[in-house]
Order: C-alpha cells, then structure tokens, then sequence
C-alpha cells in the first residue's frame, strides 16, 4: 500500500515512508476501532484498501485533504453497515 500511495503523489524517494506507514497504521486502527474483522484490515479487498489509501492522502495531500477525508468518511461508514465486514461479538450462553 505504501508505493501505491507514494505512486498517487509522484514520490520517488524514501523520505516520507515512515510518516506513511504510520497513517496507513492509523487507518488501520481506526477501523478496528468500529469493529470491522481484523483479517480483513489486514489483508484488505479493495473497500477496505480504498478507505485506508483516502485515510492517509487526507493527511499527505494538503489541498485535496477536504476530499480525501469525506471519502474516508464515506468509505468507512459504508464498511461499517455491510455485516461481512462488522466483527461478530459473542456473550457467553449466547
């Protein structure tokens, strides 16, 4: 994911990976945090992948920051309310 988003922005060098990878964490994260399937996130279908690549280009992209953070938005919500997605907790007895 890292090149794809270095490709996106026309980065040729290694300067900002480290920044990257940690967004790209971040989004990560996030979307465990609204219980979508850890395997999922962290071998992501495209959905999943799409939602973390406009997670980290509203942080890179200062001018399209707008843009890419309501798509995350959007994305994120989408994944949220598709039940394949959604982490399935048990109660005991249940």
């Amino acid at each position: 994911m890292l090149e794809e988003i270095k490709k996106i922005q026309g980065i040729n060098h290694t300067d900002f990976d480290t920044m990257i990878n940690t967004w790209i964490n971040s989004a990560k994260l996030d979307l465990k945090s609204i219980g979508i399937v850890s395997t999922l996130i962290d071998s992501p279908d495209d959905l999943i992948q799409n939602a973390i690549i406009n997670y980290v280009l509203s942080f890179l992209d200062v001018v399209n920051s707008e843009m890419y953070s309501k798509s995350y938005a959007l994305m994120k919500d989408q994944i949220r309310h598709t039940k394949e997605y959604i982490e399935v907790i048990r109660l005991d007895g249940d």
